[in-house]
């Protein structure tokens, strides 16, 4: 039976942190493009990147019907930014590139597949702790667009985002 360590936990909090301070930092200029008329005070081009960051970081319904109105209008929509997969399995890596690993591993599969071929290259580790502690982060990247979906009766069938 494999243990979370300490090391574990403390890196899967400052993974956390990082994530809502973008998400602080996202929320913030949205507000401010709303409160300020900051838009076209910015030159097209500086502009089209930042929507195109925001975008990235927004959550999955924000950017679904921004594509719409995108498509009607015409206007190039904007790509979500692929998961960087590593080139081998380490204990060192954060666990979004582990999962982006284990996924290039095994083509697409569910939270369990996931957690199995991660539980391979940790070999103090349980399957069933790994599942519970990257369903979260598997949601999360799902809704940002990094990771395909398929359902399967009441699951989702998970694989990589393929770069354009």
């Amino acid at each position: 039976m494999a243990t979370v360590t300490e090391k574990d936990i403390i890196h899967h909090l400052k993974e956390k942190i990082k994530f809502h301070q973008n998400e602080a930092k996202r929320i913030e200029n949205l507000l401010s493009a709303f409160t300020n008329d900051y838009h076209t005070s910015r030159s097209r081009k500086a502009k089209s990147e930042a929507d195109d960051e925001e975008i990235d970081s927004a959550p999955e319904e924000f950017v679904k019907s921004s594509r719409k109105a995108n498509d009607a209008s015409g206007v190039a929509t904007a790509s979500v930014k692929p998961l960087e997969i590593p080139e081998k399995y380490t204990d060192d890596l954060p666990i979004i590139a582990k999962i982006a690993f284990a996924l290039n591993e095994i083509g697409s599969g569910f939270n369990e597949d996931i957690a199995n071929t991660m539980a391979q290259y940790e070999p103090k580790s349980d399957a069933k702790k790994i599942s519970k502690q990257i369903s979260g982060i598997l949601s999360t990247l799902k809704s940002k667009g990094q990771l395909n979906t398929e359902k399967v009766g009441r699951k989702d069938k998970l694989s990589l985002v393929i770069p354009a």
